[in-house]
This record gives C-alpha cells, sequence and structure tokens, in this order.
C-alpha cells in the first residue's frame, strides 16, 4: 500500500532522534503536527506546550514534473525549551539529501530558507512564542519511458550496469525512504527535448537531449560522479539502447553548479534512428519478378 507524502514527512521528523529529544511529546508521541497545532489547554500536553513543530504540504501543477511544490515546517518555542533556531538544523536534515516515493511517485526536498518570528498565543496573551518558518521547495521526478526505442530507459540501463548500487530512480523501487550517500548515490536520467535531426529512406535521425541528475549529499561527491560518468560516456561514445542499436552521444557537457534537483548537472545531446516506413510501396516489394 503507498503511503502519501504527508505521512512520511511525519515519519521523518518524529524518527529524527535529535527532534525527539529537543520537542516536547503530545499523548508519548513528539509534538509535530500536520498544518496546525492543538491548543495549549489540549490535554494530551501534560503541561509542557513548547517546544513544537508543524507542517503544511502545498502541492501545484508542473506542466513537466506533473507536481511540486512547497513543504513549510514551523517551529514554536518559549523562554524554557530550546531556541527554535537550534532545532531548525535538524528538520532539515532530517528533509533534505533523500528520495520519498509515495503516491507512486519519487520526490526530493531541497531547503530554500529560514524565516524568525515572534508571536503571542491566544490562550497567554502575555507569554511571547519564538518561531521559525522553514521552507522546502518539493520536486517530484516522474517516470520518462515511453515507447521503444526508449532513449531514457537506454541511459538507465547504462547507469545500472556501470553502477549497481546506485538508485537509478525510475527503474530501482524505493521503500519509502533512501539516503543517497557520496558511495552509492543516486540518479535520475530525463529527457528535456527531442526534435527530428534528418531523414533517409530508411532511416530517420532524432536527436535527443538528455538531463543526468547527480544526486549525493556532497558537492565533493556529486562533482566526482560528474565527472566519471561524463568520461565514461566520452570513451564509450553511445549507448546501447534495448532493441540493441546504438545511441550516439554527439556532445555532452557538465555544468557541477547546475542545480542538482531541478536542472541535472550531465547534459547529454544525443542521437538515435527510427525505421523510416514510407507511404510509397516499392514495387520489388510486391514479387515483381514472379508477375
Amino acid at each position: 500500500m503507498s503511503v502519501t507524502l504527508e505521512e512520511l514527512i511525519y515519519a521523518r521528523l518524529t524518527g529524527n532522534e535529535q527532534l525527539r529529544e529537543k520537542l516536547t511529546k503530545y499523548i508519548d508521541a513528539p509534538a509535530v503536527f500536520l498544518q496546525k497545532c492543538p491548543d495549549d489547554t489540549a490535554d494530551g500536553w501534560h503541561g509542557i506546550q513548547y517546544p513544537r513543530a508543524d507542517y503544511l504540504v502545498d502541492m501545484t501543477a508542473d506542466p513537466e514534473r506533473h507536481s511540486s511544490g512547497i513543504v513549510t515546517v514551523n517551529v514554536y518555542s518559549n523562554d524554557t525549551g530550546k531556541p527554535p533556531e537550534e532545532i531548525a538544523p535538524d528538520v532539515r536534515k532530517a528533509l533534505c539529501n533523500i528520495v520519498m516515493q509515495a503516491d507512486e511517485r519519487a520526490y526530493c526536498i531541497a531547503w530554500e530558507r529560514t524565516e524568525l518570528f515572534e508571536m503571542n498565543t491566544v490562550q497567554s496573551p502575555n507569554t511571547l512564542v519564538n518561531g521559525c518558518a522553514l521552507t522546502f521547495l518539493l520536486i517530484a521526478f516522474p517516470r520518462q519511458e515511453t515507447k521503444m526505442p526508449d532513449p531514457a530507459l537506454a541511459v538507465q540501463e547504462f547507469l545500472k550496469q556501470w553502477e549497481p548500487d546506485a538508485l537509478i530512480i525510475g527503474k530501482d523501487h524505493i521503500e519509502s525512504v533512501y539516503e543517497p550517500s557520496d558511495k552509492r548515490p543516486a540518479f535520475y536520467v530525463r529527457i528535456s527535448g527531442h526534435k527530428e535531426n534528418r531523414a533517409t529512406y530508411a532511416l530517420r535521425w532524432i536527436d535527443c537531449m538528455i538531463a543526468i541528475h547527480v544526486i549525493a549529499p556532497t558537492p565533493e561527491g556529486r562533482s566526482a560522479w560528474c565527472r566519471y560518468l561524463a568520461d565514461t560516456l566520452h570513451m564509450l561514445g553511445e549507448v546501447t539502447m534495448l532493441d540493441g542499436a546504438p545511441m550516439l552521444v554527439m556532445d555532452l557537457a557538465v555544468d557541477n553548479a547546475a542545480e542538482y534537483l531541478t536542472v541535472g548537472q550531465i547534459a547529454i545531446k544525443a542521437q538515435y534512428a527510427l525505421a523510416n516506413y514510407g507511404k510509397y510501396a516499392h514495387p520489388l516489394k510486391d514479387n515483381y519478378f514472379d508477375r
């Protein structure tokens, strides 16, 4: 049974050991809530209402990725608890640099900004509550497979053959959450565009623009994997498609400064051929010599 994104985020926040130690409890569970915290007078607090957190997932449509959005986590504390700015790094650690499988789709969360604020509670107007709002970008990784011959499947298979320990998003099974490392990263193959290059009698040659996203926790790890994959593709010069035909690597560029979750660091211009079935039926095709 597929879990929802909200359930996975709750599990990550409440399962983080540092957050469990710093947040108060509500009915024997870490005080993390979807959308809104209970009132300070609720029985589940057992007299200690802070520090606590709530979160919200706001999904939006994306023409390329089907869905994306914003995840907001608010951390609240008073003078007796840990300051919210000390809890914020643990929230970031719990949610970032992971690949989540929810609603039959893979997602990554990237931290965007943290803003501090102050507020007064309705029940205790004279009590000052300090807080911080953490905003994360939610990025979806939809499956890229189309029809044979499939350039996305070909590059996925190439990556899996060369690095079987890495996670190939869209190909490998994800058990709720995968945590990439510098030794075992995650790769995502995205088709950014394609167009016809030329047509011959037998074949139509297609230019295909492919992006490879290298997902690892450190810049050094991502840079090393980009260099390794680029050098390998440069030396091979082609990728074998699943029908056995070659897909030629015409051009390849690496940009380590590119946003690795949304853009991808490796850009490939590849070329492959489709069988061209023309409308004209050649007479030799119809037993011409038997007439």
